[in-house]
């Protein structure tokens, strides 16, 4: 199915009634300079990608950027490999009636995806991602870092498709410590039937990192790389010893909670799927033209969400003439607690972690 049917699907388990107006801007599929993963042999193509959600009363009130890399090897479709990191998240409000809508953009976004593409998310809490100035808004709660590794645990482990996902924290060894660490134990959290999860990653232990990780922009992973690069010329680095060097890096370590996530899509209907190869009549640079313009508004408080909207809003179809927005609706009557939560974690906490911490004397950390 595509994003706007997994969404509207998904969408029904918010308050009946609730409208969304939703953006979703493609860049055209452009080549890389350089190839994502060092090992591979072919071209790399690149997609930029973002997700706005609005409603008419506030305005903007979710936004996903992505990357959507397409690995080709001598032009063959049976070769294609698909990557897609989710560069950013973020809201301009928590206002409870809208409590789950992000949760439900990521989870759609991702179950609409290519067979066997895999999905990679870098956890790094921060106050505000897309929408500048959000932090100010007294009207949105911005996600502790344990919280938020939590939240993306839950998110992920609701997608509606088959998957096999990793995730990890830099400097913890293993899995009950992590859900420990991260508060994930606390609120229950339990693996769904959708996804075999393994703690830790999908390489190989001995792999050269430098080979086989792939190299987002904003990226951990890909800063450290290139600062090894630097440092230890042709040396290799296994992917132990890289994930070890990330539990003590700036980023990741000084008691920072930090996730890594990959998710791997299982076959499904290939009729039914998108694919990353569509054609896209938005030019990169124009794409960029209009994200540069979102960048510069204000979203500090409601009056400004609803203005910034307004001229995002023209802008973009100032740049993009024959873009054509979707509209979703919540016509369901009756919604359960439980559906109303499925995110797992309350996006309306408090900025203070939600859970108790155990002294770092009780969580295993890796060793040097």
């Amino acid at each position: 199915m595509s994003f706007k049917s997994y969404l509207e699907k998904s969408i029904q388990q918010l308050a009946s009634g609730l409208t969304f107006n939703v953006y979703d801007i493609k860049s055209n599929l452009f080549r890389c300079s350089r190839p994502l993963i060092k090992k591979h042999e072919g071209e790399t193509f690149c997609r930029h990608r973002l997700i706005l959600v609005a409603s008419e009363q506030e305005g903007f009130l979710s936004g996903l950027e992505t990357y959507e890399y397409v690995l080709d090897k001598k032009g063959s479709e049976d070769n294609v490999k698909n990557i897609v990191y989710i560069s950013k998240v973020d809201t301009t409000t928590t206002l409870k009636k809208y409590q789950g809508l992000t949760a439900r953009v990521v989870q759609s976004y991702i179950a609409s995806l290519p067979s066997s593409t895999s999905v990679f998310v870098f956890a790094r809490a921060q106050s505000q991602y897309l929408f500048a100035k959000s932090a100010e808004n007294k009207s949105k709660s911005t996600l502790s870092d344990r919280d938020l590794v939590s939240w993306w645990l839950s998110v992920l482990n609701r997608i509606s498709v088959d998957c096999e996902g990793w995730w990890s924290v830099p400097g913890i060894d293993d899995v009950t410590s992590a859900l420990i660490e991260t508060g994930a134990r606390k609120r229950g959290w339990k693996s769904s039937e959708n996804i075999s999860w393994h703690y830790g990653t999908s390489y190989t232990e001995d792999d050269d990192a430098d080979l086989v990780i792939p190299r987002f922009d904003d990226d951990a992973k890909s800063r450290l790389l290139k600062s090894i690069d630097q440092d230890s010329g042709e040396e290799k680095l296994s992917v132990t010893d890289f994930w070890n060097l990330l539990a003590f890096g700036e980023e990741c370590g000084s008691g920072k909670i930090t996730g890594f996530f990959e998710l791997r899509l299982q076959k499904q209907d290939k009729q039914q799927e998108e694919k990353i190869k569509e054609r896209s009549d938005i030019k990169n640079a124009d794409f960029t033209l209009f994200w540069n313009k979102l960048m510069s508004l204000d979203f500090h408080d409601e009056e400004s969400i609803l203005n910034s909207t307004k001229t995002a809003l023209q802008s973009l179809h100032s740049i993009f003439p024959n873009f054509k927005s979707f509209t979703v609706k919540a016509t369901t009557t009756t919604t359960t607690s439980k559906e109303k939560s499925i995110s797992g974690v309350n996006t309306n906490v408090d900025k203070r972690p939600a859970v108790n911490m155990l002294s770092s004397g009780f969580i295993k950390r890796k060793k040097i």
